[in-house]
């Protein structure tokens, strides 16, 4: 008997937005952007693409969702604390962590939501903004200073991610092999410090190098008091 028209198992379920936006990120996380179109995402649910059109008039409202649904996760710092520099470690860190959940999202979390005004972000997403600020001038800095000090920590946030993103590999000794093998056969005269270069990139601490970074930037940005 044919399949074609048999029901899929998530044919019975009642869905909405939030629905759609889960199915689209577990597809990215699976299987990458690439591979991420309004009709694979419509047959992952079961559904005709005129469905997740109801919901995501376009392809990027669709990366936009997936984006907002992953920053509205972030943790939200106490602005009451004094340590500003602390808390926004917390919050650093955490950052990190939503981008190596989701390593094939992370381009999404540095460039979306691209809809928005300014791209700032959707409500949700904008609540990771708005406690910074709070901690920022409640720690007295002025609102433009608290401003600019989170730009600059996201933008180094941002690259980061997409370094370290990048540098992650399912087999780093393969990936180590093929490097050495690659640099050996550059001309010694011209690179004599790249051949030293393998273990140092595969051993990589992505972890260690974001505390680094920090403590350059909190060096910029230091306290009005200070």
């Amino acid at each position: 008997m044919s399949t074609t028209n048999r029901p899929g198992p998530h044919s019975n379920i009642k869905i909405d937005r939030e629905y759609v936006v889960s199915a689209a990120l577990s597809i990215v996380d699976r299987t990458g952007l690439d591979s991420l179109t309004i009709r694979s995402l419509a047959a992952s649910i079961d559904r005709d693409p005129m469905t997740v059109y109801r919901y995501l008039p376009t392809k990027q409202a669709l990366l936009d969702a997936i984006a907002d649904s992953v920053l509205g996760t972030l943790v939200c710092v106490d602005g009451s604390d004094p340590d500003w520099q602390r808390q926004l470690r917390i919050f650093a860190r955490h950052y990190r962590e939503l981008a190596l959940q989701h390593p094939h999202a992370a381009v999404l979390l540095t460039t979306c939501p691209q809809a928005t005004p300014l791209g700032l972000g959707t409500p949700r997403s904008l609540a990771s903004l708005e406690n910074i600020l709070i901690l920022l001038t409640t720690a007295g800095f002025t609102l433009p200073e608290a401003l600019t000090s989170y730009r600059l920590m996201i933008s180094f946030l941002r690259g980061h991610l997409l370094s370290e993103t990048q540098e992650t590999t399912a087999n780093p000794d393969e990936t180590g092999d093929r490097l050495s093998l690659a640099l050996r056969r550059l001309p010694i005269d011209t690179f004599p410090l790249l051949s030293t270069l393998p273990p140092l990139i595969t051993e990589y601490d992505g972890a260690l190098e974001l505390e680094l970074g920090l403590d350059v930037l909190f060096r910029g940005i230091t306290a009005p008091s200070t």
